[in-house]
């Protein structure tokens, strides 16, 4: 019996019952990764269960863009494998990886600035190739709260990286690569939307491996996380308030024998 063969399928809808319950949705084994002739991760080994919110903190080029970019398909590994759904898809193009229900969130609020909400919205569903208008009335986003009709280019930057975020959600996806969603957005519009995006993933059973500097504002929305630091896991924790004294984490970032 070939095990492999009964898993659900990269372009079929992830159900619970896909995976026994600890069974992990993603497994990054050994990756090595970098650009050009620099290696950035030297080895990294992690995983993620169905359902679970994964935070990747660590000081600037610890890798941890550079690992959410080897799970879209951004960045070919030099060596390691990534599985996903109990396939390996180190070798799978990125439009692949796309349509099998990895959706990368990257900075920036990366939107049209012509389109409306709803057409961002429609445009999601079309992307996951699924039918019907998705109301606006159901945002979870404050930010977006009265602005339906409003072209995407008169947004602030908060509220583009909420329409951004509620894009990729519209799209259903079974894993959420989320790149520093906050980043360049005041304390109080990175707070409200990294809040937000958690409560929205959690509601939907979305799983998220989430890179975020601000650690202080995700460390309590996470499951568990995972320290970077020179290009590998240097640290783990399913208990990350443990982390959120400044000592400690001072310590895990920079320090010796973390």
């Amino acid at each position: 019996m070939n095990v492999m063969n009964e898993r659900p399928a990269l372009n079929s809808p992830i159900q619970p019952e896909d995976f026994p319950e600890r069974s992990p949705l993603l497994r990054v084994e050994n990756v090595h990764a970098g650009y050009g002739k620099k290696e950035v991760l030297q080895g990294v080994t992690l995983s993620l269960a169905p359902g679970e919110i994964v935070a990747v903190i660590g000081a600037n080029g610890a890798g941890k863009s550079t690992l959410l970019k080897v799970v879209a398909g951004l960045i070919k590994p030099a060596a390691g494998r990534v599985i996903f759904r109990g396939e390996d898809i180190t070798n799978l193009p990125t439009y692949r990886r796309a349509r099998g229900g990895i959706a990368y969130l990257i900075q920036g609020g990366a939107v049209f600035p012509s389109l409306s909400v709803g057409d961002h919205l429609e445009l999601g569903r079309a992307a996951a190739r699924r039918g019907g208008r998705v109301s606006c009335g159901v945002l979870p986003f404050p930010a977006l709260e009265d602005r339906a009709s409003s072209a995407a280019g008169l947004f602030s930057g908060g509220q583009r990286q909420a329409l951004a975020s509620a894009t990729i959600l519209s799209t259903e996806p079974a894993l959420l690569l989320a790149d520093e969603p906050s980043a360049g957005l005041a304390p109080a519009a990175a707070a409200e939307l990294l809040a937000t995006l958690a409560a929205a993933s959690r509601e939907r059973g979305l799983p998220v491996l989430w890179v975020e500097q601000r650690v202080a504002d995700v460390l309590p929305l996470a499951d568990r996380a995972v320290l970077l630091r020179s290009g590998l896991v240097a640290a783990e924790t399913s208990s990350p308030g443990d982390w959120l004294d400044g000592e400690t984490l001072a310590h895990l970032t920079f320090g010796r024998g973390a």
